[in-house]
């Protein structure tokens, strides 16, 4: 008696067909190439070489190497659509290109005078026609991004791709997508539609546009989407804004407005924004004060890198309490208009790995930590807080290394140390202080966390904190 291998336990078959793959990918072309200079019409190239542009997209490997699989049988057929597009990156393409005439890169034998052109939407309107014709393939799809379509025509592109994938559990759509989308597609991406299952993980892109694209009255299309309560965010678990935009930004409004429904968070990021400042981002952590488990908020202001100002919190509510009192917070990175050593004396909390924290003064003190003592004591009596809280975790088994960042300094409690740019002190002490330093792989970005003109571009180096309050002492040093 003869027996098919598709007669073999799902398990097992799957397990077989992912070999196959794994080894087709090993063997497939896993670059793209292209040439070192293009001909031009006119001009003379002797020689056109070959060269790496980059890595093919996961996605594209993933069709290819489950490309014989889906021609054996219709079995086969359903899994391979399942492997290669589980997860699918749909780019704009960007770019031109002329055709060589050649068999040999090395003689170019004639250049064409014609550009090839293709539709930068082409990518995104092929899937769409995919997913209409073969609407069960669209099921197959679990995660999806979208990279470069920041305009109306594709917004509309793209939402009615994602009215074919029901089983979508997460995708990353340009921010702008918040104001294209309609009311209806916003409710069934986020599953308040019947036979819809609502993604669990949103990313918002925000990108620059270029001016025609911003004065372009058919770009400047708001469906005021989050208005309408049918717009239900209570299945979302991970939200991520990301990027600043000079067009239809996210607001400080919208996170409150997305904040009536979104009440499971577990992960919240907001990264590198101008737009968003802390008020927004707290009403979110108090929606999903109980569920929310990593939280990442590093704006970005206009000049480069900034601290908020106080004067953005608009109510007089204790951040420091309202971050411990977030039960099962494990990750945190964030900067704060003010900071003390409330965010360090609940040794309840489940902070793990490496907690950030950057600030420009303390809670409740009106005195300015530069000039007054008083401020200063009350700053090192927080590290000896912020120590504390690290030994208490260190004995439940759980290795906690929190950084607090106070202007241009960065302070690690544990090691006892500062790191910052100390050459203005040296020569103020006519280079009797500090005693020692060394080199610190932190500081200012593009060399070892801030940038910007006038913002301590040179390289950091860290000294031990009895040497900077020696510092302070002799007006070596500020705050």
């Amino acid at each position: 008696m003869t027996c098919s291998i598709n007669s073999l336990p799902y398990e097992i078959l799957s397990s077989i067909l992912q070999e196959v793959v794994s080894l087709n990918t090993r063997d497939a072309a896993t670059y793209t190439y292209g040439l070192s200079q293009a001909p031009e019409p006119l001009y003379d190239v002797p020689v056109v070489q070959k060269v790496i542009r980059g890595r093919v997209s996961p996605d594209v490997l993933r069709w290819r190497a489950a490309d014989s699989l889906r021609q054996v049988c219709p079995q086969w057929h359903d899994w391979a659509a399942d492997y290669a597009l589980g997860e699918l990156y749909i780019r704009r393409w960007r770019g031109s290109e002329r055709w060589l005439e050649s068999r040999n890169l090395a003689v170019v034998q004639k250049p064409s005078l014609f550009s090839v052109y293709r539709d930068p939407f082409f990518d995104l309107k092929e899937t769409l026609r995919l997913f209409t014709r073969y609407p069960h393939l669209a099921l197959n799809v679990r995660r999806l991004w979208f990279g470069g379509f920041h305009v109306s025509e594709t917004g509309a592109y793209i939402f009615e791709i994602l009215g074919h994938c029901k089983n979508l559990r997460s995708v990353t759509l340009p921010s702008v997508a918040l104001r294209f989308g309609a009311v209806e597609d916003w409710s069934h991406l986020l599953g308040c539609g019947p036979g819809f299952h609502g993604v669990s993980s949103l990313e918002l892109l925000g990108v620059d546009l270029k001016d025609s694209q911003r004065s372009s009255a058919t770009n400047r299309t708001d469906h005021k989407a989050l208005d309408f309560r049918a717009v239900n965010f209570s299945f979302l678990t991970r939200l991520k804004i990301f990027g600043d935009t000079n067009f239809l930004p996210v607001t400080d409004e919208d996170l409150r407005k997305i904040a009536r429904t979104a009440t499971n968070l577990r992960e919240l990021h907001v990264t590198g924004m101008s737009t968003v400042s802390i008020d927004g981002v707290m009403a979110l952590v108090k929606a999903s004060m109980d569920h929310l488990r990593v939280l990442e908020y590093s704006p970005l202001s206009k000049d480069g890198f900034e601290h908020p100002e106080s004067s953005s919190v608009e109510s007089e509510e204790h951040l420091c309490s309202i971050l411990t009192s977030c039960s099962r917070l494990e990750n945190l990175s964030i900067s704060l208009p003010t900071i003390c050593s409330d965010l360090f004396t609940n040794e309840s909390v489940r902070w793990q790995g490496e907690v950030q924290v950057r600030a420009e003064k303390l809670c409740r003190s009106h005195k300015n930590l530069a000039l007054s003592v008083d401020a200063q004591d009350e700053f090192w009596r927080m590290l000896d807080q912020a120590r504390k809280l690290m030994n208490s975790r260190l004995a439940d088994g759980v290795d906690l290394h929190v950084e607090v960042f106070i202007s241009h300094w960065i302070f690690e409690p544990r090691q006892t140390v500062v790191h910052g740019n100390f050459e203005l002190g040296e020569v103020m002490s006519d280079f009797t202080w500090p005693v020692s330093k060394r080199i610190s792989g932190k500081g200012p970005y593009g060399q070892t966390g801030i940038y910007g003109p006038g913002k301590d571009e040179g390289p950091y180096s860290y000294i031990s904190e009895h040497a900077f309050r020696d510092g302070l002492q002799r007006s070596y040093i500020s705050f």
